[in-house]
């Protein structure tokens, strides 16, 4: 009776606490690591939104920070979130994890688990014995569940109160934040259309007469500002000239000339440190009206000549 095995019961029984211990013990990794990437995200997420304000919403930001979220995304949630769950965690470190945290067992289950696995080689009723008292153990600590409990809680109001936070400071805050986080989540638009700020050129691309005089008139879109310059490049490779424009109040719109376009130009417009995109003018050999006469022909019962 005392060289008894130990009963396919007890060691399941056991094996079952442990492995339930170890799921939640993942379980609160998982949230753990959410809760780091919720609240690395969302200050990422600022972040970028309040350097795509300082750089005004260029193309070139807009496209760089979405890389830039991407990475940081993955990176966080590599870190904080995929690496725990990958981790391998044996039943001996379990039950040294459990212990810890409950100093009522002692070393009830690890001395169990020793026990069972030299119980082939020691007495297999003593090995029966510390199983069935470590199940004992775990049963008056509610096998273990209580641990992972205020954890869990902890993590789950972080992150619901760092999405709430977030979406007051979103809603409530400056405008260029709800612009700033549509331009970086909303990926599959186009960048130009992403940005709030732009500025539409008239005539865009165009083909004129040459030698013609032509005028420019640009209107600034989500933003003010009392100054623009158009600036052109009569050939590839040349730098840009600066002309100035003028704000035509009635319109208000900006408005530049360019007199007697000898050939085709590469042009855009620049305000408020925002600019639109380059277009081309060019300028061939049309027929176009260069002076216009009127004719009056009065009748005759007005003794007008």
């Amino acid at each position: 009776m005392l060289d008894e095995p130990v009963s396919a019961g007890d060691r399941s029984e056991l094996t079952g606490i442990i492995r339930d211990i170890r799921k939640r013990w993942r379980l609160k990794l998982a949230v753990r690591g959410a809760a780091f990437v919720v609240a690395g995200f969302v200050l990422t997420l600022l972040l970028s939104a309040y350097a795509l304000e300082t750089l005004k919403f260029s193309p070139g930001s807009i496209i760089a920070f979405r890389v830039a979220m991407v990475m940081i995304l993955g990176a966080l949630a590599g870190y904080f979130f995929v690496l725990p769950q990958w981790r391998r965690v044996t039943d001996e470190q379990v039950a040294l994890y459990l212990e810890e945290f409950e100093p009522s067992l002692e070393t009830a289950i690890l001395s169990a688990l020793e026990a069972e696995k030299q119980s082939a080689s020691h007495s297999p009723a003593l090995a029966r014995r510390l199983i069935e008292q470590a199940v004992e153990q775990c049963g008056l600590i509610e096998q273990g569940r209580r641990l992972e409990a205020q954890p869990l809680r902890r993590y789950a109001a972080v992150i619901g109160g760092t999405i709430a936070a977030a979406l007051v400071v979103f809603l409530l805050g400056p405008a260029y934040l709800r612009q700033g986080a549509s331009a970086l989540l909303l990926m599959a638009g186009d960048v130009l259309e992403a940005s709030p700020y732009r500025i539409d050129v008239k005539p865009g691309n165009a083909t004129v007469p040459r030698g013609s005089d032509q005028v420019i008139t640009a209107a600034v879109q989500g933003f003010e500002s009392d100054h623009a310059e158009l600036l052109i490049r009569k050939s590839v490779g040349a730098p840009f000239e600066h002309v100035p424009m003028v704000f035509n109040t009635d319109t208000r719109t900006f408005e530049g000339m360019l007199f007697d376009l000898p050939g085709s130009i590469d042009y855009f417009v620049e305000s408020g440190g925002v600019r639109s995109s380059v277009f081309a003018m060019h300028a061939a050999d049309l027929p176009y009206v260069k002076q216009l006469e009127m004719e009056y022909v009065f009748p005759a019962y007005t003794g007008l000549a």
